[in-house]
């Protein structure tokens, strides 16, 4: 089960956790011909207090480049701050301790930052988003800038986005997430969909060796993102429901119980928590544990 692992994997950051597979990536989102076995450092930031992934992935290259990953499944205008924290404290990670205090230049590796987009919502297939953008005053040439490219991957018979022309790895993850999707969509139970969806990639040979191995691992990861969304989905609604007739905000409530009451067959009430930022004690009180 996911929660056993050192710290909590997405589907996403475990399937990419193939140098291989990353360098692939790269190459196809930047049109860079690293080869397969171009030096590979992953340093994903860890959070030493809940054990789990701060950032999605990221990994040196070849020794001279640092590069972040995110995989996103909504919109996020706010990219472009977060991979700004992100990069502070891997360089930190990197550079040694007495880096900043030489009185030599130290040289520090080139910084590229990706989303790659897989929702619902059209987008553009390409696009960047700037840290100057935010800023709250723009006085001439920003003094810090920090650029995003954001790549729509979503997988549609309609169109096929170049990274997904490029990228056989992102081309084999877009179908699945689009076939556990498509089943869902036509009203299948979750759980069944994304047995189906495997079995089916399986048969297709689409990530076949990952799921083969990973299979149980990618049910329970993806069955705690999917009730984890819509949890919190819930919660964003039963806000806006408030001062409206109470029989609705009941049946919100009734609907979060329902979903907090899946996550606590396989997590404690202290990771479920975490993972939807309910109190443990209105999750106790949702569930009258």
């Amino acid at each position: 089960m996911a929660a056993n692992r050192r710290f909590k994997d997405s589907v996403f950051s475990l399937y990419m956790s193939d140098p291989k597979r990353l360098i692939e990536v790269y190459n196809a989102a930047e049109g860079t011909d690293y080869p397969p076995d171009t030096p590979v450092q992953i340093n994903t930031l860890e959070d030493a207090l809940f054990m789990e992934r701060v950032n999605d992935m990221s990994f040196l290259l070849d020794g001279k480049l640092i590069v972040l990953i995110e995989h996103q499944s909504t919109v996020n205008k706010n990219m472009a701050t977060r991979m700004l924290l992100y990069a502070a404290r891997l360089y930190e990670k990197v550079l040694p301790d007495d880096a900043i205090y030489r009185e030599k230049q130290i040289p520090i590796p080139t910084p590229k930052f990706i989303v790659l987009y897989n929702g619902d919502k059209p987008v553009e297939e390409h696009s960047i988003q700037r840290l100057s953008d935010v800023f709250m005053l723009h006085d001439g040439e920003p003094k810090l800038e920090l650029l995003v490219d954001v790549y729509d991957i979503s997988y549609s018979s309609k169109r096929m986005p170049r990274l997904l022309q490029e990228s056989g790895s992102l081309n084999e993850y877009s179908t699945f997430v689009h076939e556990v999707k498509t089943a869902v969509s036509a009203g299948i139970d979750f759980c069944e969909a994304l047995k189906s969806a495997i079995r089916a990639c399986i048969s297709r040979n689409i990530m076949k060796e990952f799921l083969e191995t990973h299979g149980s691992e990618v049910e329970n990861m993806l069955f705690t993102e999917w009730n984890m969304e819509t949890a919190l989905r819930i919660r964003k609604e039963e806000g806006k429901q408030e001062g409206k007739q109470e029989g609705k905000q009941e049946g919100l409530r009734e609907g979060q119980a329902a979903i907090i009451k899946k996550l606590l067959k396989q997590y404690s009430v202290v990771d479920v928590s975490k993972m939807t930022g309910i109190s443990e004690g209105e999750i106790k009180e949702l569930t009258n544990q």
